[in-house]
């Protein structure tokens, strides 16, 4: 009987983690027209580093202050796999120019906002960790404006 009631609680442990996981974030409506900075950090690297203006709850002026992963600074690179990863993330992000916030979330799915690099050394535009940027673009709305 312990078994089965320990097996029942595990199970719904990872029931409910898994769908907190799915959890849709849910952007405003209506964000103040200025210029957003947010990070994606892991460990005591900051790996993902965004900034972009909002303009009538659109995005303009998106760019990457810092991309760096495993040790490369992906800006150290004019040439290679970190080079053309660079340019595969940068795509990523230009994708979003123009569009509305909400559109952040279109990023979770590389292959299909990525087009010209979506494969860079056996680094496919699915493997890519967008998911890194949509992170960092919510941390910049959760900061809320750098400036005006």
């Amino acid at each position: 009987m312990k078994k089965i009631l320990a097996l029942g609680l595990v199970l719904a442990f990872a029931l409910t983690f898994s769908f907190a996981a799915q959890a849709h974030y849910e952007y405003a409506d209506d964000y103040a027209d200025a210029t957003y900075r947010g990070i994606f950090a892991d460990g005591d690297s900051i790996q993902v580093n965004v900034q972009f203006t909002i303009e009538d709850n659109t995005f303009t002026n998106l760019s990457f202050r810092h991309l760096y992963y495993g040790g490369e600074d992906y800006y150290d690179h004019d040439e290679g796999t970190f080079y053309e990863l660079r340019l595969q993330h940068e795509e990523a992000l230009e994708y979003l120019e123009g569009k509305e916030i909400s559109a952040a979330d279109d990023l979770f799915n590389g292959e299909d906002v990525v087009e010209e690099y979506a494969e860079v050394d056996g680094f496919t535009a699915a493997t890519m960790r967008s998911n890194k940027i949509v992170s960092a673009i919510r941390d910049a709305l959760n900061r809320g404006p750098y400036s005006y």
